[in-house]
């Protein structure tokens, strides 16, 4: 019996050994399917990186010499109110003008004007303008709709001014018929310099304005709207207790330009230069008169209008250095600027040589 067990339990041993070898050499299907996983793509993109150029202080100098030659017909006595006219009036005047970008928002600009006679007996002219008339001006740019600026004056009537402007520049479109327009609400001091009473006070505003023609013409001008308060009290009757310690007065400046360029190349130009206008337009409130008599001096409503012309020639050392001279003629009212009855239309010669350093 043992060993009939004994065989039996060796062939069931041997028949499970065959099954597990024949389950584990069946063939296993294993799935053809291939799964391809696609690499991320990385995209380069320019990024243009905008280099705001450094700030560099920039400014010019220059240096004019003008001659003014004797007006038409100068020594002919017209008549009896062409005194003005009766001698030789020629006179010369040396500018110098200058002018900086210290900062960004900062700048300043300068001119000086010598004037001075070029007769040599003094009593053999008249209406001649002689001394030294100074203008500084200083800006500070807040923003692109404000700026301030103060400026100091020192006129050939041995007076000085010091003005603040508030400057809006509410307008602007390059090109166009009205291509910009600037408000400036302004305060004014005006003082003799050797004091006393005689100062006047003013506030107002200025309206500047600029454009464009056709034919290649363009235009500027001001509108100066003044309320002044004077030290000192001014005639403005015929009877000598006629008298107003302040006015308003409004004046308007036009100008027209045109140029018109004749040769040019690397280093020369020729051009013919046009411009003319009102210099200026004044409206006031009353007449003046004399102080100790009953003869008007001056209207309430004047103007000056003039057409100047040139033949000017510039040389360009290199690209900071030019010179340049001309001649031309100026045509004006020179002495009688009433609004009915402006006179005295004369021609007046010119001819002036220059240079100009820029950096």
């Amino acid at each position: 019996m043992k060993k009939l067990a004994l065989l039996l339990g060796s062939l069931l041993v041997v028949a499970t050994a065959v099954q597990a070898k024949e389950i584990v050499a069946a063939p296993v299907e294993v799935s053809k399917e291939i799964i391809v996983v696609a690499e991320p793509v990385v995209e380069e993109v320019a990024v243009e990186v905008v280099v705001a150029p450094e700030f560099r202080p920039t400014g010019y100098v220059g240096v004019q010499y003008k001659a003014y030659g004797n007006t038409e017909n100068a020594g002919d006595k017209v008549s009896s109110n062409d005194e003005w006219n009766n001698g030789s009036n020629n006179y010369s005047r040396l500018e110098t003008t200058f002018g900086v970008a210290a900062t960004e928002n900062f700048s300043l600009e300068g001119r000086i004007r010598d004037y001075n006679n070029l007769e040599r007996n003094d009593e053999k002219y008249n209406n001649t303008r002689t001394g030294t008339e100074t203008r500084l001006r200083a800006y500070y740019k807040h923003n692109d709709l404000f700026t301030s600026r103060v400026e100091y004056m020192d006129t050939t009537s041995d007076s000085q001014t010091v003005e603040y402007q508030a400057r809006f520049n509410v307008y602007k479109n390059e090109g166009a018929l009205l291509s910009n327009v600037v408000i400036a609400p302004k305060f004014k001091h005006e003082f003799a310099e050797d004091g006393g009473g005689n100062h006047t006070n003013t506030v107002g505003a200025d309206i500047e304005y600029a454009g464009n023609l056709p034919l290649g013409f363009t235009w500027d001008g001001t509108v100066y709207l003044n309320q002044n308060f004077y030290g000192k009290d001014i005639q403005t009757g015929v009877n000598l207790n006629e008298t107003k310690d302040e006015e308003f007065v409004v004046s308007w400046e036009m100008y027209l330009y045109k140029t018109i360029g004749l040769y040019s190349n690397d280093k020369y130009a020729l051009d013919f230069n046009f411009e003319g206008g009102y210099d200026a337009y004044d409206f006031r409130q009353y007449d003046r008169y004399s102080a100790d008599s009953k003869l008007k001096t001056e209207d309430k409503n004047t103007y000056s209008l003039y057409t100047l012309l040139t033949l000017d020639a510039e040389y360009k050392v290199t690209e900071n250095f030019a010179l340049n001279t001309g001649v031309g003629a100026e045509y004006r009212n020179w002495d009688n600027k009433s609004e009915g009855s402006a006179s005295n239309w004369r021609w007046q010669p010119l001819a002036y040589a220059g240079m100009k350093v820029t950096f």
